[in-house]
């Protein structure tokens, strides 16, 4: 019975200890938030709430300090910068692709481009002329390499080329531009006078208006600039 009660008065203990402590704990939280809010009695059930998950976290997870070892995250770090990378050539069996393969780099996109040129070179190449020539194959595949290499650039520039900006700004940035440009010219002329006029002369007038105003494009102010364009 002796030890029941000293059981009992132990428990008792322990929850004024812990009681006092969560008050304390409650109270600082508390305290430190009422820098975000002056009203203690808001901040008390956050500090509760706060104090629960941290006694939480702490129950279930344990924390260590990381023990590092200097001598061995060196001597990793020394092998790592002496391992070759799995691209390096000294260990590549096969020459590396062409620049323009590595542009495209899509093998789908590859094989139809080549596909395609060697068909066009095929038809419009060795069998048209270049074997009447001579049988030598060297230029056709000079040309060959040519074309691909200017495909190959190409890819790479497209890539660089952020479709949504190009969709939705310079697109219709430019069509607006036009369409302003017209409207602008259609007032000039007079808008009862373009309707009655044949699709020729208004686009003699546009481009008479136009060229007065130096807005037109070279290629069409003569067959001749249109051929030097």
């Amino acid at each position: 019975m002796k030890k029941t009660m000293e059981s009992v008065q132990d428990l008792i203990e322990e929850a004024k200890l812990r009681t006092v402590w969560w008050a304390l704990c409650i109270f600082a939280v508390s305290y430190l938030l009422t820098h975000t809010s002056k009203s203690m009695l808001m901040n008390a059930p956050i500090a509760i709430l706060l104090v629960s998950g941290l006694r939480m976290l702490f129950n279930e997870v344990e924390f260590r300090w990381k023990v590092h070892d200097v001598r061995l995250q060196s001597y990793l770090s020394h092998l790592e910068k002496k391992q070759l990378s799995a691209n390096d050539s000294r260990l590549a069996t096969m020459p590396p692709p062409p620049k323009w393969k590595r542009d495209i780099d899509s093998p789908v996109v590859e094989a139809a481009m080549q596909d395609f040129i060697d068909k066009l070179l095929r038809d419009f190449v060795s069998d048209l002329w270049y074997s009447d020539i001579t049988p030598d194959k060297e230029a056709p595949e000079l040309i060959r390499a040519v074309i691909m290499d200017a495909l190959g650039e190409v890819s790479g520039r497209v890539k660089e080329v952020n479709l949504v900006d190009l969709l939705t700004r310079d697109v219709v940035d430019l069509i607006g531009d036009h369409l302003d440009l017209f409207r602008k010219n259609q007032t000039s002329i007079g808008v009862d006078v373009m309707g009655i006029l044949s699709s020729e002369e208004r686009d003699e007038r546009l481009k008479h208006h136009l060229l007065a105003s130096k807005q037109l494009h070279p290629a069409l102010i003569s067959p001749e600039s249109e051929y030097k364009v």
